[in-house]
């Protein structure tokens, strides 16, 4: 009894050992969870039940922000959506923001400046297509609504109509009797019919830890093609918000900075005072090279906090 009890002790070391990072690893982790607080659909390391980051993606739901745009999808569950570069490299993202290439019909998203696919079919070339007339509907499906004349005929009618109306000449007091003639136009009605036509369905995956090659916060890329899943739903004119705390993040690299020797980490001092004005609900924001100037305080969201991330790096000086 005593052995097993030695070896499950053991094992539960070594398990927990094995997914243990360096400090320096751990604190770059967190800063990657900290660069990403504002990307749409990103997976945070951090971890809420133990206080830190191991390293390992969370898939906890972000919160959802209504947009009103047809082109935003949110999915609500697990899941990512694949999209391909102009190579046919494949990735897998939650990242919602689409937009409508017109040169090849085509959705896609546009990250660091460059372009990726979905991996649905092309729309077809509607003459009378607009961009507000996509839809992706709860099971993925996207749907173009199309507006087609029906019995489209025009008629012009003339009608004239006369006025008599009398008036007195100044010079010699007589009446003159005139008329005024006018037309009016009449078209007939046009019908129109609206059509609607689904193309293609968005299919989504479901991501494993173990399945995960890299992630840059936008797109991961797999070591093996996932399975797909049915489960989730995608919500049309909403974006998922990663689900980064930030708080908790900045806490826990105050944490690490502290247990860092100046050979691991640049400027320990100036660092710490930066995040503990991140903290502090009356932050004002900061120039380049770290001066402080007149109070500002941040919104809610935190915006503008990307600006300055970088003085935490750990090599930054």
């Amino acid at each position: 009894m005593i052995k097993k009890n030695l070896m499950l002790i053991i094992f539960l070391f070594l398990c927990s050992h094995l997914y243990c990072l360096s400090p320096e690893d751990e604190y770059d982790f967190l800063l990657k969870d900290l660069y990403n607080y504002s990307t749409y659909g990103y997976k945070r390391t951090y971890d809420f039940d133990a206080d830190k980051s191991f390293g390992i993606i969370n898939f906890d739901q972000g919160s959802i922000q209504l947009t009103n745009n047809n082109l935003d999808i949110a999915i609500m569950g697990n899941g990512f959506f694949k999209v391909k570069d102009d190579k046919g490299n494949e990735y897998y993202t939650r990242y919602g923001m689409l937009k409508y290439d017109f040169e090849t019909r085509s959705l896609c998203i546009n990250v660091k400046n460059v372009t990726y696919f979905l991996d649905v079919k092309p729309l077809p070339e509607y003459n009378n297509l607009s961009i507000d007339k996509i839809r992706i509907r709860r099971d993925g499906c996207v749907e173009c609504v199309i507006i087609e004349d029906k019995e489209s005929v025009k008629e012009d009618k003339k009608i004239s109509l006369s006025e008599k109306f009398e008036s007195k000449n100044g010079l010699n007091g007589k009446i003159i009797k005139d008329e005024k003639y006018s037309e009016i136009l009449t078209d007939k009605i046009e019908k129109k019919e609206e059509k609607k036509e689904t193309i293609d369905k968005i299919i989504l995956y479901n991501i494993v830890e173990a399945n995960i090659d890299s992630y840059d916060g936008y797109l991961l890329k797999t070591k093996v093609s996932p399975d797909t899943i049915d489960a989730s739903e995608i919500l049309e004119g909403a974006l998922e918000m990663s689900n980064v705390g930030i708080d908790n993040v900045l806490i826990r690299m105050l944490f690490i900075i502290e247990k860092l020797d100046d050979s691991k980490i640049k400027q320990k001092e100036v660092k710490k005072y930066l995040i503990k004005k991140m903290l502090d609900p009356d932050f004002v924001r900061v120039k380049l090279f770290g001066y402080f100037y007149e109070e500002n305080p941040i919104m809610d969201d935190i915006s503008g906090l990307i600006d300055y991330i970088h003085f935490l790096e750990r090599e930054y000086e």
